[in-house]
């Protein structure tokens, strides 16, 4: 498991997304659709969710997923958490 010591910036961010979705990173600005503009798979999307827990240390519950549909929404979903994690000290 590897969890992440420091919050990642976007272009980091878009590594991530990049390696665990098999998309370019240039094609993952803020407002890309995984589903319309990416055309990530329902299956891709379940393995970013678990790749969010085990890479990034970030739990991603059933109902916020569903909240997230850009690349945007996931990064400041993202930032929510983890800053929220480093507050708590958790």
């Amino acid at each position: 498991m590897m969890i992440m010591e420091s919050v990642l910036s976007f272009a980091e961010f878009r590594g991530f997304l990049s390696d665990t979705l098999g998309v370019a990173a240039a094609s993952l600005d803020r407002d890309a659709h995984f589903v319309g503009d990416l055309a990530v798979d329902s299956l891709k999307l379940v393995e970013l969710i678990l790749q969010f827990q085990l890479q990034l240390g970030v739990e991603v519950p059933t109902d916020a997923a569903w909240e997230i549909q850009t690349v945007g929404d996931a990064y400041d979903f993202y930032l929510d958490e983890a800053n929220n994690q480093r507050i708590s000290g958790g």
